[in-house]
């Protein structure tokens, strides 16, 4: 029976929403579906959610130490932009087929404030 790659992997911990940030990459090769899941807690804290990917992000898998840090590009989400808006709140992001090579998170505070958040990255191959 063949082996079916699968990814669940917390990126975040706590993170606070009081200033924009991007969280570690999640090098996803061999991966189809992804999902991000944000947990949010805050009473104050506002901003905005992304998801970017690059395709020329690199990484020595022996090592492992980046090889080209890659050039990032926000991708659109089919179901708008995700948001913090000063309310606790869980974020579900669903990517089917997605072709690049890495993605990470990215925060745009609007707000500052005293909220914080963890993310979540899961990934499935389809087959195997």
């Amino acid at each position: 029976m063949a082996r079916k790659n699968v990814l669940h992997y917390e990126v975040l911990t706590g993170q606070s929403l009081s200033s924009s940030f991007t969280s570690p990459v999640t090098f996803i090769k061999y991966l189809d579906n992804i999902s991000y899941q944000v947990n949010v807690k805050t009473t104050n804290s506002t901003g905005t959610f992304a998801i970017q990917g690059s395709n020329d992000y690199n990484i020595n898998e022996a090592s492992p130490t980046v090889v080209n840090p890659g050039n990032w590009v926000t991708l659109p989400l089919g179901g708008g932009v995700p948001f913090a808006n000063a309310a606790n709140d869980n974020i579900i992001v669903d990517m089917n087929q997605v072709p690049f090579n890495a993605l990470r998170l990215v925060y745009t505070s609007t707000t500052a404030g005293t909220g914080t958040c963890d993310a979540w990255i899961v990934g499935k191959q389809i087959g195997g």
